[in-house]
């Protein structure tokens, strides 16, 4: 089923209110309290895997912002560095992000440490495809994969229906739909839950399951 209009328009309006809400912590000076938001969607990543990446999460809505300046002028992005491929860069992410939260109550210090994150991953993305930060140092995509085998829902590719023209897998913001033989299918295990190959699938090809 293709993307609707409507959930289109529900998406972007619970990523503004939540990046509203985001930057107003931020201005408060309560950014801590986000981590019951980020807790909230552990529980979501259950049973919609990466539902908070791609509906909830500040930077994923910070960058597509970006992406939309950069489509309007035509702006290329460089692929990620090997060396950055590894699953264990962002397992360090996550440790020294939660080390750092844990000394800073200790001294009573207070780091603003979700509002670094989001500087980081917008400066990155700023050079490097965002599927750099989303898959290989996002440290929140560390603590999904844990859930991965309690989640049922994903999106898949019909074989029957899918005509391999590609069209999903170019508009993928994170590059996680493969083309082999001539048949596409979705890494669920990194899908951000953006529909935005449902949106572009001409053939009803993509299903939610």
């Amino acid at each position: 089923m293709n993307l609707s209009k409507n959930k289109k328009v529900l998406r972007n309006l619970i990523q503004l209110i939540f990046l509203l809400l985001f930057s107003f912590l931020v201005f408060k000076g309560n950014v801590q309290i986000w981590i019951i938001i980020f807790g909230f969607g552990l529980l979501i990543s259950l049973i919609w895997r990466r539902f908070y990446c791609g509906w909830i999460c500040p930077i994923n809505t910070v960058l597509r912002i970006k992406n939309w300046i950069y489509n309007k002028l035509n702006t290329n992005v460089f692929e990620p560095p090997k060396f950055i491929k590894r699953g264990w860069i962002r397992w360090i992410i996550l440790v020294s992000f939660i080390a750092t939260m844990i000394i800073s109550r200790r001294l009573n210090v207070q780091i603003n440490m979700i509002l670094y994150l989001l500087i980081a991953a917008f400066i990155i993305s700023l050079i490097f495809d965002e599927e750099m930060w989303h898959k290989y140092l996002c440290p929140y995509s560390a603590l999904i994969n844990l859930t991965d085998k309690t989640n049922n829902k994903r999106l898949l590719i019909d074989d029957k229906l899918c005509k391999s023209c590609g069209i999903c897998a170019n508009n993928c913001p994170n590059n996680i739909i493969l083309n082999v033989n001539n048949k596409y299918s979705i890494q669920s295990k990194e899908c951000l839950k953006c529909f935005k190959c449902q949106d572009v699938c001409e053939f009803n090809a993509i299903k939610n399951k």
